[in-house]
């Protein structure tokens, strides 16, 4: 079964966003998924429902092509974000509200000449005094060792550090207690039991970015102008947030933080220069959709709807729309993501933005089985509220087995029937094709009592599974094709029920199969999850072929 032609999408063409703002924490969706999606189902005016918003441009790309899409969203940014996306800042507005912030003083100096200065340092070859681009950290250690600069002499790249460089940093860690004080009650009261996780999360902004967000966040605090105005300053803040912290490993175009840990050496972004660079990040020509907040809605024409929480508060008000489709980005477990986000929200917006979103910090390390529980959570909702047949289209990035397997086992073992499935290798993207099917609730959640036995006993067969599967192919297939297949195929003939530990079991059935001599991998230096599976047969017929 094509994908392309169940679906109409087609790869050509496709982007996946990687330089916008925060693109680092989102999941890496080719844009035009969702419209090709749509297109292909009846013509209805019912709308389409999102119920993560792990990708707020989403839910706009598919406003833009006529639908009315609601969103549940949780997270303050990601809500944020959505209406960046719905209404696009304009170039000339985001320079108007720069110059804004720039002009304010602070010690008798304008901000942006006060800001610029805390990263000072001189040149090597013709001693200008001149502003970093960023000073680079060992992780590990603390130790200053390096610092980026351009100067108008010719100079510029990365240097050793100075004396005055190294007192500098001094002087920002002895003055730092303040100002991190600061930036901390903006998120979080005293009282707060959540007090000491937003502590740790703080930690991984250096003293000199604290001291530079909470002067330039105080200043938006105090300034009079628009509402378009204070929401480009917002935009360009949190833009530099995102820069300013610790997360960005030396020498790493694109790093991927999933957890809040240092990398072996880190970049101290000079925080204006990042908010300059905002500007271009934010800056579009597109169109606005129309955007409303829950129990509005938006126009027939097209138009996002925002529920400012979990789908699971939202469900007795659902079943009075009518909903043609369910088309998301399944999110993966994202700490760092998550915690840096109350960080944004309380700066930006103080505590009652933050509210009962920060609960998300009680938890330091997220597992693939409670991410399945949780996405397992989601789907049995959806499959009380929606009626049957109703198609849904779950689209994953990052594609990785443990992933595969959280988003398959959530959705097969809560209701929904999987049509179809696919493994984009270009754009490390997969796709599941659901729909809705009658549910027992008292049978689907039943556990059996012994699934490391039953998995145990069943590796025989997955064995099985994977000659039928690499017998019909003809030809290698690479292991997260293989993967989802196997599940596939498990999943048809009722042998994945919902279980404690399923995901680890699941992993370790699948490999010990593969250890059968029957198969071999066929990229002989690659871990089994990277490679192309064989049957072994196959190599012996290729080397008498040669012989």
């Amino acid at each position: 079964m094509d994908m392309d032609n169940i679906l109409g999408i087609s790869t050509a063409g496709w982007s996946d966003s990687a330089d916008a703002p925060l693109s680092r924490f989102l999941p890496p969706i080719p844009e035009g998924t969702s419209r090709s999606f749509l297109a292909s189902l009846p013509a209805s005016n019912a709308w389409v429902l999102d119920p993560f918003a792990a990708l707020p441009r989403l839910p706009v790309e598919m406003a833009r092509s006529g639908q009315r899409v609601l969103v549940t969203a949780g997270n303050p940014v990601n809500r944020f974000l959505l209406d960046l996306a719905a209404h696009p800042p304009r170039e000339h507005d985001l320079q108007a509200a720069l110059a804004e912030m720039a002009m304010t003083r602070k010690e008798g100096k304008r901000l942006e000449t006060h800001l610029l200065a805390l990263y000072n340092t001189i040149c090597e070859n013709c001693g200008r005094v001149l502003p970093a681009e960023a000073f680079l950290w060992e992780g590990k250690s603390g130790k200053l060792v390096g610092r980026i600069y351009n100067c108008s002499c010719g100079d510029g790249g990365e240097h050793e550090v100075t004396q005055a460089d190294l007192d500098n940093a001094a002087f920002w860690a002895r003055t730092d207690g303040l100002h991190r004080s600061r930036a901390l009650e903006r998120v979080t009261p005293g009282n707060d039991p959540e007090r000491g996780a937003v502590e740790e999360a703080l930690q991984f902004y250096p003293p000199r970015a604290v001291y530079a967000l909470g002067t330039m966040i105080n200043r938006l605090d105090s300034l009079s102008t628009s509402v378009e105005r204070r929401r480009c300053i917002s935009a360009l803040l949190l833009h530099a947030a995102d820069l300013a912290n610790a997360l960005w490993p030396h020498g790493n175009e694109r790093p991927r933080p999933r957890q809040l840990s240092f990398p072996g050496v880190y970049r101290e972004n000079n925080v204006w220069m990042a908010l300059e660079s905002g500007i271009k990040a934010w800056a579009s020509s597109e169109s606005s959709v129309a955007l409303t907040l829950w129990p509005e809605d938006p126009p027939e024409s097209g138009g996002v709807c925002i529920f400012e929480g979990p789908l699971r508060d939202l469900a007795e008000d659902l079943h009075e729309h009518s909903f043609k489709a369910v088309v998301t980005a399944i999110p993966r477990p994202n700490q760092a993501f998550w915690a840096l986000s109350t960080l944004w929200a309380g700066w930006l917006w103080g505590h009652a933005a933050v509210g009962p979103f920060k609960t998300v910090l009680r938890r330091r390390r997220y597992d693939w089985q409670w991410h399945t529980e949780a996405l397992r959570a989601l789907h049995l909702n959806l499959v009380e509220l929606l009626p049957t047949e109703t198609p849904i289209l779950g689209m994953l990035g990052e594609a990785e087995a443990p992933f595969l397997s959280a988003a398959f086992l959530a959705a097969k073992t809560s209701g929904l029937d999987l049509i179809h499935t696919d493994i984009r290798n270009e754009t490390g993207t997969a796709l599941f094709f659901w729909k809705t099917i009658h549910r027992d609730p008292k049978k689907q959640d039943k556990k059996p009592k012994n699934t490391k036995k039953i998995l145990k006993l069943d590796v025989n067969y997955t064995r099985k599974i994977i000659r039928e599967i690499l017998e019909e192919r003809g030809q290698p297939v690479a292991y997260l094709q293989l993967h989802i297949a196997i599940l596939s195929a498990l999943g048809d003939k009722g042998m994945l029920a919902w279980g404690d530990e399923m995901i680890s079991n699941l992993e370790k059935n699948i490999h010990t199969a593969l250890e059968e001599h029957d198969f071999t991998n066929i990229d002989e230096h690659s871990a089994v999850e990277n490679g192309r599976w064989a049957l072994e047969k196959w190599t012996r017929q290729q080397t008498l072929k040669g012989l």
